[in-house]
């Protein structure tokens, strides 16, 4: 029993030298160290390239929303502190060219301030006077640092994201919408 009771002390004590010693893996935990610029590369690629980045119609032409578009957002954080935006605008399906085309007038820039960590989504409502037709969303993300564009990416709406927030009905996502 002393020997089991001597090994977990000693164990406890190298864990407590290694946290000492250790760098921190995360910044925005406790430390005031700032990230290399290789880090801050490294940590926008991953944003980038993460299924936790994404746009979706939450809300498309329904009673409580007639003649409205939602679209949301979802990011990633860095892992430090920088800011982030999205700009969040509608294309319409055009008949004549076949293409998608953006609408100049439904553009809306959304902006968080400076965050470290987690998933943030944010979304914005466009309503159309008349028939629009089959509409689409895009978000353009962008994380900057001290002021200076670090990355940046762009979606198009896509469907099946079950957690975006305050769809119309709930849960629902979809990659395109038509208001008739």
């Amino acid at each position: 029993m002393l020997r089991v009771v001597r090994s977990r002390i000693a164990t406890g004590a190298l864990l407590v030298v290694l946290l000492a010693v250790a760098p921190p893996q995360a910044f925005g935990q406790g430390t005031s160290a700032s990230p290399t610029p290789k880090q801050v590369a490294s940590a926008v690629r991953r944003a980038e390239r993460s299924k936790s980045l994404w746009a979706t119609v939450n809300i498309c032409d329904t009673h409580r929303h007639p003649r409205m578009i939602g679209i949301r957002g979802q990011v990633p954080a860095l892992g430090f502190p920088a800011s982030i935006s999205i700009k969040i605008g509608v294309e319409f399906w055009s008949k004549t060219t076949k293409r998608f085309t953006p609408d100049p007038d439904a553009t809306k820039l959304i902006r968080l301030t400076s965050v470290s960590n987690g998933i943030h989504q944010r979304g914005v409502m466009f309503q159309f006077a008349r028939h629009a037709g089959r509409l689409r969303g895009t978000a353009t993300f962008a994380w900057k640092r001290r002021g200076k564009l670090v990355g940046s990416a762009q979606r198009v709406t896509t469907p099946r994201h079950r957690d975006a927030d305050f769809g119309d009905p709930a849960g629902f996502s979809a990659g395109t919408c038509t208001i008739k």
